[in-house]
Formats: C-alpha cells, sequence, structure tokens
C-alpha cells in the first residue's frame, strides 16, 4: 500500500478534472439569482447568492465528500494489513471527517437554540428573501 504514493502533478490533473466536472453541477444549481435585462442585481440579491453558495456547499458537496473519505479511509484500514502508520492515517481520516461534521452541525444548532431564545420571531433566519423576486430565462 506505500507503494500507491501519487504524484503532486497527479494529483493536481485529479483536482482539475473534478472541477471541470463540477462546474457544469455549479451552473445548474441556478446561484446566481440575477443578471439578465429584465432582472437588474441589487444588494440583497447578493445575500441571496452568498445563501445559495452555502447551501449548495452544506447540502450538496460536503455529505458527498465526507462519504467519500469516510470509504478512503475505511479502505485504508481494512487494506492496512497490519501496518500501523496505514492504521494511523486511516483512523485521523475518518475521526476528522467525524469532527468536521459535527462542527458544522454543531454550528448551525448553536445558533438556531441562540436565537429561539432570544425570542426572534422573524422569517426563518437561515432563509433570505428578496423584497421583489425575477426569473431569468
Amino acid at each position: 500500500m506505500e507503494n500507491l504514493i501519487i504524484s503532486n502533478g497527479v494529483k493536481k490533473l485529479i483536482l482539475i478534472i473534478c472541477l471541470f466536472f463540477l462546474i457544469p453541477v455549479l451552473v445548474q444549481a441556478a446561484l446566481v439569482p440575477c443578471g439578465c435585462d429584465s432582472c437588474p442585481c441589487t444588494l440583497c440579491h447578493f445575500f441571496l447568492l452568498l445563501d445559495r453558495v452555502v447551501d449548495f456547499l452544506i447540502l450538496e458537496i460536503v455529505p458527498i465528500a465526507a462519504t467519500l473519505m469516510l470509504v478512503v479511509g475505511g479502505v485504508m484500514f481494512l487494506t492496512s494489513a497490519g501496518n500501523p502508520n496505514t492504521v494511523e492515517k486511516a483512523k485521523k481520516i475518518m475521526t476528522s471527517v467525524i469532527f468536521g461534521l459535527m462542527i458544522i452541525f454543531t454550528a448551525w444548532l448553536i445558533i438556531n437554540t441562540l436565537l429561539f431564545y432570544l425570542g426572534y420571531t422573524g422569517p426563518i433566519w437561515w432563509q433570505i428573501d428578496c423584497p421583489f423576486s425575477c426569473t431569468c430565462p
């Protein structure tokens, strides 16, 4: 397993290929809410764009990446053949993924709980609605 060291050039090529396939997904996700002739962009649309990017990352990318990294850690653990270095790397990968997910979702829970106890009764805090909406063809 130690002979499967990937060079930096191959890692960059894999990253470029992943981004090449990810760009159409980003465009298809309709992250940009304005910009056509009938719908000029405003400051509210900028915050809506940020909201859509965060939602896309947390709801679309993070679960896929976390699952992939857990699978990688599990495969490394199963194929370590008793090598303590590989077992340690696999455990580090899996614990890092678990702690990362816990940090992301605990932060959301803390903010939600804090706003609830402060008496926030407005619209749902994680959804941004612009006062006017338009759709571009």
